[in-house]
């Protein structure tokens, strides 16, 4: 990376085969080029913000969490603009893990809760679905799978469990 300081936290590949990471505590979403690995490097709207996930939705959109100030943030390449939601559970929320189902739906972990807790998005709509409590506690949720033949959201957790959410 041409920035030695970065610190890549999520990588995702788009349907055109580009590589997207975003930099935890640096705030910058990152594009490489694969032909002749050149990095662009874009720069987004809250310098202390602290992202953690990274996934991209069919129409070519990113959403990543941030960690620091409890928000879900959508990035659109197109228009290079940024919008962000303040997640149910507020600043303190500390999202984890995150994942998209098969309708572009988003779902993530609050992990800064008594109990963590389930989030759903509606990335079509741009609200909040549903907020369900993990039985378990979870310690902390940091990866969601989402498994499309089943409509379930699996993960594991710091309490030794592991977890499957049905959500279609």
């Amino acid at each position: 990376m041409p920035n030695k300081k970065l610190r890549l936290r999520d990588i995702v590949i788009t349907t055109d085969n580009t590589p997207w990471a975003i930099a935890t505590e640096d705030n910058q979403i990152v594009r490489v080029n694969r032909a002749d690995m050149s990095v662009t490097e874009i720069e987004t709207p809250n310098e202390k913000s602290d992202f953690r996930q990274l996934a991209t939705t069919s129409d070519g959109k990113f959403w990543f969490t941030d960690f620091e100030f409890g928000t879900l943030v959508r990035y659109d390449p197109q228009s290079n603009y940024f919008e962000e939601w303040l997640l149910p559970g507020g600043a303190n929320s500390k999202p984890g893990g995150m994942a998209v189902d098969k309708d572009d739906r988003i779902w993530l972990v609050e992990t800064g809760q008594n109990s963590n807790r389930l989030v759903g998005f509606d990335t079509g709509t741009q609200t909040f679905l549903t907020e369900t409590a993990i039985p378990s506690g979870a310690g902390s949720v940091s990866h969601l799978h989402y498994f499309e033949p089943a409509g379930e959201m699996w993960f594991g957790t710091e309490t030794n469990y592991v977890g499957r959410a049905k959500v279609h």
